[in-house]
């Protein structure tokens, strides 16, 4: 029993309240798309999940339309354009939200091929921070479990067959 509790925690389907992440599409206003791309935005703060669900249903009139986010470089399975064919992964991924604005910096403001373009100069020229002014959560996205996750419950289930194996010689 204590295995399949253990298994369900590393699939992120039990575990502290609290713990979990909302991801949200961010795109371009649907009133004004121009660039016709997304990103990912992973939020685990109830405030600001309960914003980024008043965006979607209100739109605009929600406030606070940007989304603030600290990024790295490099993919991570979660982060891609959505509204492109096959949903291609992006070369960077929001590492931690800062919060919902009304306005940003100007070096913050970009869209998500733009900055693909240049990661390290993206990078270096903003400290890692987006702030798209034209980009806001149009949709919230099914929960699914990290590819990381999803090799640890590989490697649970491998052990547990393993396990089995030698308990019935």
């Amino acid at each position: 029993m204590l295995l399949l509790a253990a298994f369900f925690l590393v699939l992120g389907l039990a575990g502290p309240a609290g713990a979990t992440t909302v991801r949200f599409l961010m795109t371009e206003f649907p009133s004004s798309s121009f660039h016709g791309d997304s990103y990912v935005l992973p939020l685990s703060d109830p405030a600001a999940i309960a914003h980024a669900r008043a965006l979607v249903a209100l739109g605009p009139a929600a406030g606070e339309t940007i989304a603030v986010a600290r990024i790295a470089p490099g993919a991570d399975g979660v982060n891609r354009d959505l509204l492109a064919p096959g949903a291609p992964a992006w070369s960077w991924h929001v590492t931690e939200f800062l919060g919902f604005a009304d306005f940003t910096i100007e070096i913050y403001d970009g869209w998500p091929t733009f900055l693909e373009e240049d990661v390290p100069g993206w990078m270096a020229n903003t400290g890692g921070i987006v702030g798209f002014w034209g980009y806001t959560v149009t949709q919230e996205l099914e929960t699914v479990p990290e590819p990381s996750t999803l090799a640890l419950a590989s490697l649970g289930l491998a052990a547990l067959g393993a396990r089995k194996r030698l308990l019935t010689r």
